[in-house]
């Protein structure tokens, strides 16, 4: 009769470390089977789209006179024939435009700039608009020839500010930099930085109006698909230097502490790993333990602390008196003392 022998520790330590790594060597394989299927159908549809890019017929539509093939002009083309046959709700639309997507950013981008003296949003404005300035200097891209040009809508209406404009649906186009959409983009970074500093509904109202606008902007033929999908895109990952740049300003940091230290770094900035480089080792900083706990407790407590404001303006000094808006002189009463005291506690 066989006679039950108990198994010794060193030898449940052994079934135990066999059995961990039996699940790890299942996890990796499964992580790269996975990876090859994910591969193989993102190469299928690569390359189904290289090859029959140029064919309409797939989308349900046709392409314009010119060749080109907008999946958005398509997929709005109803409500382009319905805009064209009724301009006036065409300016209507562009007028509520104006006013959500262009003036309402603007107001809150003088306001978090002049009054609360945070420059992330300024940067990230003037980044994504010089990018897309440089885009048009060096490719110019026709508007679509079935464009609804408004009066009411920008850039259009500051172009009749220079000259007589007659009727828009028989004026030639005014020409304007297609690629990519400052419309979207601008209202990207706005609703993001509303989003992040304690106005989340407005932000999400922002989001909101601005989906909308993108309807907007395909239905008139204001913008084609590949420019609200890179105006997206740049203001939500492109403009992220820029504004961490803003950010440093907002301290009193100067330009020139803000530039590259060495040539290594102004060439790892150059290529776009300087950032990569500086997000590895912040994840393994944030491994920590204490660092975690730190992080969630500011994650609690940032939408109040980012709400108000921590930076002396020059509009703020003037509001107190302390600066002479007429000869232009700084009281010693109020900001060298005031100021200098909150940039060291603020340092």
């Amino acid at each position: 009769m066989a006679r039950f022998t108990q198994p010794s520790p060193a030898q449940e330590n052994n079934a135990t470390t066999t059995d961990d790594d039996r699940k790890l060597i299942k996890s990796i394989v499964w992580r790269d089977f996975t990876f090859l299927l994910l591969a193989m159908a993102a190469s299928f549809g690569i390359s189904f789209i290289e090859v029959n890019a140029g064919d309409a017929s797939l989308r349900g539509g046709e392409a314009d006179e010119r060749g080109i093939v907008d999946t958005g002009f398509i997929a709005t083309e109803q409500l382009h024939s319905w805009l064209s046959q009724h301009r006036h709700w065409n300016d209507m639309f562009a007028l509520l435009n104006t006013c959500g997507c262009v003036l309402l950013p603007a107001i809150y981008l003088v306001h978090v700039t002049i009054w609360v003296g945070d420059y992330d949003l300024a940067f990230r404005y003037l980044a994504t608009q010089t990018l897309r300035s440089i885009c048009g200097w060096f490719t110019y891209l026709p508007s679509s020839p079935d464009y609804l040009m408004s009066y009411y809508d920008v850039p259009d209406i500051f172009q009749c500010m220079t000259k007589e404009c007659g009727d828009p649906s028989k004026e030639p186009v005014q020409p304007f930099v297609s690629f990519f959409s400052g419309h979207v983009a601008t209202m990207v970074c706005c609703a993001n930085h509303m989003y992040t500093h304690g106005y989340r509904r407005l932000g999400i109202f922002c989001h909101v109006i601005n989906v909308l606008q993108i309807v907007r902007l395909l239905s008139s033929r204001g913008h084609y698909s590949i420019d609200i999908i890179i105006g997206w895109y740049v203001a939500i990952y492109v403009s992220r230097s820029a504004g961490r740049l803003g950010r440093y300003y907002s301290r009193g940091t100067l330009f020139r502490d803000l530039g590259p230290k060495s040539r290594k770094e102004a060439f790892e900035t150059f290529i776009g790993v300087n950032n990569d480089m500086r997000s590895r080792r912040m994840s393994l900083m944030i491994r920590e333990a204490n660092l975690q706990d730190t992080l969630l407790n500011l994650e609690r407590e940032d939408f109040g602390l980012l709400n108000e404001s921590i930076h002396i303006t020059t509009a703020k000094l003037a509001a107190r008196g302390t600066i002479s808006l007429h000869d232009e002189r700084i009281s010693e009463s109020g900001h060298s003392n005031d100021s200098s005291h909150h940039n060291k506690k603020q340092i």
